[in-house]
């Protein structure tokens, strides 16, 4: 008797451990958790300094602003719930919505908002988030749950600018390594140029995600990045080389233009750059077509100036130029700047602007340039293109924004990070004029002007809007695309 309780007790022990053991793995098979990769590491946790449209894509899950933007280019309410502009266009009065939690699981407060976008203008000391939000007159509490931000003038770009994320002032003096925001993910996990993990926030204000929890890899080597897809190390792949979708037959590919405008960037006030008629040269000597249908296998958008057709309302058609080797040799000849060499720095994560730099390079031997190749870090490229000024050329791509004062302010000449160097008063005073204005027509005609004067004046080369094409596991569903950098995991999911 006692020796079958005891086989009953050790049946009943395996039962109940294969149980355990079994309950397990479901509920391990229940964590939804999507894998993919960056190719630069997150610039920082800090969303008043984010600057690199890579960091901005992974950080909107994790900080909200005021407002967020829709696929549509709008902007859509977050944080406040709505909003109204006074007549004159310098009074904005946000609600804010009630119940929104952080991530430590403090409840947000109007305050918290007050703070933020002083911070966020500069009004205590530290460096703005953004040059729109240094012009605010005063941020101030109007009811429990109403903020109000006057300007001293109107700005039609400003209200833009609030897609900025809005942080708890208790936590303040930690911004740099402690990422709290009101996002539908929280920051888990964060090791510097390794990997950046993101958490399912129970307690977001809006419908919660679907995924549990999102690894994005650092891997500045995009054929390692590639073989990871391939291998299914991770689910998803963003920027994926047209030239390779040959191999991703088994994977969900999907295509978009991005709102972003391949330039090759002549430095204004660097001999023979400064001559006009030499960059005009350049833009006849090379064959756009040539680079869509090489380093894009021909999905690209080709274009005339600093403006993607995403931008519908603004932009202003192309007029078809084409490569004609002839001109560009009279223009150099008649300049007087013929068979000279020059540098096109290039950051080297990113193989499309590489490839693009090299087929460049090949098109101007035929107009007797010569162009060498150097290929720098991103963070140098930051540092001595973006910041510093120091190049004869380069090439990247622009990020697209919802705003098209953000797009077309970048060659304004006192815009900080106007590296161009372009410089036209007219063009000076078009931006000005529509920035000030809340005519919605006069805005329009003065930003296809100014598009007129980026073309007339060669400020840069444009090429094209390159397709975004995105490999991504069958099984992933809704994922969308949006006119400015945002990868918003939070509507995807693994379907059956």
């Amino acid at each position: 008797m006692k020796f079958f309780t005891g086989w009953k007790k050790l049946i009943i022990g395996m039962a109940v451990g294969l149980c355990l053991v079994g309950c397990g793995q479901k509920e391990a098979e229940k964590i939804k958790e999507l894998k993919t990769t960056m190719t630069m590491d997150i610039d920082s946790l800090n969303p008043h300094k984010i600057v690199s449209s890579g960091t901005e894509e992974i950080m909107f899950n994790v900080y909200e602003g005021l407002l967020m933007p829709g696929i549509d280019g709008s902007l859509k309410p977050a944080i406040a719930e709505s909003w109204k502009v006074s007549d004159d266009g310098k009074v904005y009065t946000f609600k804010i919505r009630k119940g929104v939690k952080f991530h430590d699981g403090t409840t947000l407060t109007p305050q918290d908002v007050v703070f933020s976008l002083n911070r966020m203008g500069g009004k205590d000391g530290f460096p703005p988030a953004k040059a729109l939000l240094t012009e605010m007159e005063s941020v101030k509490i109007v009811g429990d749950d109403e903020v109000q931000i006057t300007l001293p003038k109107t700005n039609s770009g400003f209200i833009y600018a609030l897609t900025t994320g809005i942080v708890p002032e208790a936590n303040k003096d930690n911004l740099d390594k402690n990422p709290v925001g009101t996002g539908p993910f929280k920051v888990k996990e964060y090791s510097r140029e390794q990997e950046i993990v993101l958490e399912k926030f129970d307690d977001y204000w809006g419908d919660k995600a679907k995924l549990d929890k999102v690894i994005v890899y650092v891997t500045p080597n995009t054929e390692t990045a590639f073989l990871k897809l391939l291998s299914g190390e991770i689910d998803m792949l963003s920027r994926v080389d047209a030239n390779r979708l040959k191999e991703l037959k088994d994977f969900n590919n999907v295509y978009a233009p991005q709102n972003t405008v391949q330039i090759f960037a002549l430095n204004n006030a660097v001999e023979p750059f400064n001559d006009v008629r030499v960059r005009k040269a350049i833009n006849y000597a090379i064959d756009k077509d040539e680079i869509i249908k090489g380093v894009m296998d021909g999905n690209g958008i080709k274009l005339e100036t600093n403006m993607s057709p995403v931008m519908k309302k603004y932009v202003i058609p192309n007029v078809g130029e084409k490569r004609d080797i002839e001109k560009a040799k009279d223009l150099l000849k008649e300049s007087g700047h013929e068979n000279f060499s020059f540098t096109i720095k290039v950051p080297s994560n990113y193989s499309l602007h590489v490839n693009t730099a090299q087929i460049i390079a090949q098109q101007l031997k035929d107009v007797g340039i010569d162009a060498k190749i150097e290929t720098i870090e991103w963070t140098t490229w930051l540092s001595d293109v973006y910041s510093g000024r120091k190049y004869e050329a380069s090439i990247i791509g622009l990020s697209g924004k919802l705003d098209p004062y953000a797009v077309l302010r970048r060659y304004t000449t006192p815009y900080k990070n106007n590296f161009f160097n372009f410089s036209n008063p007219e063009y000076d005073s078009l931006i000005e004029e529509a920035k000030n204005s809340s005519d919605d027509a006069l805005i329009t005609k003065n930003y296809k002007r100014a598009q007129e004067i980026l073309r007339d004046e060669q400020a840069a080369i444009y090429i094209m809007d390159p397709e975004l094409i995105t490999s991504l596991n069958k099984k992933i569903e809704g994922f969308e695309y949006y006119p400015t950098p945002f990868i918003n995991f939070a509507n995807m999911n693994f379907g059956d």
